[in-house]
């Protein structure tokens, strides 16, 4: 393809951007800017960095991701998910996930208060009144009060949009403080999520 066929395609998709952008849609494309801007950092992290090597995620781990703005239902925005892949390793680049909303629905899996953790909570609340320095405070304040917030949030997994996902596309924990990482799912709520994918994807 020409050069200059290549740029009239890209001005014309930056064009309809900004047709969205300007206007002011909610729901999905609250973040459309923001969305848009991280697909092409994270294009480009990807083609200059060449990244090889990956964090190594457990199954039933619970994650942040970026699903962007996608069409019609496919999921979009930022959200919590579960992590179904097997044997997963550094080399692995993608993750199998189902991710997580706060909306009930008769084809949602209620999966309870996974976020907030009275335990954890209480153990940052130890480190800041041992904890003197002045950014480290700001840290873990920042963390009490994110996962504060979610005190009586339910989750539920929605089985149909489980997705293959780059991890890439996976947020950066808050903080050093943050213990997202230190959350997994029960082995009973994994097996009833493995029926569900059954049901769901296959004849079985």
């Amino acid at each position: 393809m020409k050069q200059e066929t290549k740029h009239i395609k890209l001005m014309k998709a930056h064009d309809n951007n900004i047709q969205i952008s300007d206007m002011n849609l909610k729901n999905k494309f609250t973040e459309f800017e923001n969305s848009k801007l991280n697909e092409s950092e994270t294009l480009l992290y990807e083609i200059n960095v060449k990244p090889t090597r990956f964090k190594r995620y457990s199954r039933g781990q619970i994650v942040k991701v970026k699903f962007g703005v996608n069409i019609g239902s496919e999921f979009s925005g930022e959200h919590y998910a579960i992590v179904i892949s097997k044997q997963d390793t550094m080399l692995n680049p993608i993750l199998h996930v189902i991710p997580l909303t706060s909306k009930k629905h008769n084809y949602n899996i209620v999966l309870g208060n996974l976020l907030y953790s009275e335990e954890r909570i209480n153990k940052l609340k130890k480190l800041l009144v041992k904890e003197c320095n002045k950014d480290k405070i700001k840290e873990i304040k920042k963390c009490i009060k994110y996962y504060g917030n979610r005190k009586n949030k339910i989750s539920y997994a929605c089985i149909k949009h489980l997705k293959t996902v780059s991890k890439l596309s996976i947020c950066k924990l808050i903080n050093k403080f943050d213990y997202l990482y230190e959350i997994k799912i029960s082995n009973n709520l994994l097996r009833k999520i493995d029926e569900e994918i059954v049901k769901e994807y296959t004849l079985l």
